[in-house]
């Protein structure tokens, strides 16, 4: 199978074929198109250059070997979001090491879920200088990597909350679950570092 000519654009079915035929243009392709997202996925997790350059190797390693595997009612995308978020965590875990104050996130299908307070969100004020940005940044960097991820994928992507779910492989409820937790972790995380700023 040749790289498709007849369309200026390569759809993402026959992008698929492509993989799934092992085509050397598909592969360049499938780079191509998802690096930056695959990256800047795995950098937000991992906060680290070369580990998230790692991360991201791995990604379409994994997906060009298991792309047999990828069922096409599903899009790429959301393939690549989860492979991605997976490497992220795998790596993050091989650290040995934890960062800032653990959140439980075991959590049974039937646990209710607590709604969702619009108002525990990350203060649009504090990503108007630049400092601020820096202090948001410190406090997912403080959240467990789960939640992290939860928070990456909904809040910085923009994914859905059944997209979220999808990449992290859990259900919709538990990932509402996770930035619900996320997002109550950063305000008080915030909240605790500007109390001791203003003192």
């Amino acid at each position: 199978m040749t790289a498709p000519t007849m369309t200026p654009t390569i759809t993402e079915q026959e992008l698929i074929a492509g993989l799934k035929a092992h085509e050397a243009w598909a592969c360049e392709k499938l780079i191509a198109d998802y690096a930056e997202m695959v990256y800047r996925v795995c950098y937000r997790i991992l906060r680290d250059p070369q580990e998230a350059e790692d991360a991201m190797q791995e990604t379409f390693i994994t997906v060009y070997r298991h792309i047999d595997t990828f069922r096409e009612d599903a899009k790429l995308s959301s393939w690549l979001y989860r492979v991605a978020t997976n490497k992220a965590l795998s790596i993050h875990r091989s650290r040995q090491r934890k960062q800032g104050l653990n959140v439980s996130l075991e959590t049974e299908e039937g646990e209710e879920l607590p709604l969702i307070d619009e108002q525990v969100i990350m203060p649009e004020e504090l990503v108007l200088r630049e400092e601020d940005v820096q202090l948001v940044q410190e406090g997912l960097d403080a959240m467990s990597p789960k939640l992290r991820a939860a928070l990456v994928l909904y809040e910085l992507e923009g994914l859905s909350m059944k997209e979220t779910a999808q990449a992290l492989g859990i259900s919709e409820s538990a990932a509402k679950l996770r930035v619900h937790r996320g997002r109550i972790f950063l305000q008080q995380y915030l909240t605790q570092r500007l109390q001791e700023t203003a003192s």
